[in-house]
């Protein structure tokens, strides 16, 4: 793909699956995080999730401008999108960021008497 001529757009590289074009957008000074209104509010994620573009997903959750909890006009999320379109990889590469911070102990402890939480009834 030429990439010479022509200014980087990272919506065109999450719909092209290109990180060559990804990697210049974002060395531009382009966001992830950015909302086009011609697109609903969607954010590159959003379409990358739509077009199955995983290795644009993939390299993206890894920059500090991405943000997949960001919702688009019906309020979906990056998320949404990719599994409106079955896309299964993709839901993979975006759940780890979304959901972090489950994976983090917090440091608190829940102390039950006898070791065990009561029975539901």
């Amino acid at each position: 793909m030429g990439h010479d001529s022509i200014p980087p757009d990272i919506f065109k590289a999450a719909e092209n699956d290109d990180l060559v074009e990804l990697n210049l957008a974002l060395a531009d000074g382009q966001s992830l995080s950015t909302q086009d209104p011609l697109r609903l509010e969607m954010t590159p994620l959003h379409v990358a999730a739509l077009e199955r573009s995983n290795n644009f997903l993939a390299a993206a959750v890894q920059n500090e401008t991405c943000d997949p909890w960001i919702r688009d006009s019906n309020l979906r999320t990056a998320m949404d999108h990719a599994q409106a379109f079955n896309n299964t990889e993709g839901m993979k590469i975006l759940y780890d960021p979304m959901y972090a911070y489950l994976a983090e102990p917090d440091g608190e402890v829940v102390e039950f008497p006898g070791g065990e939480p009561p029975e539901m009834a």
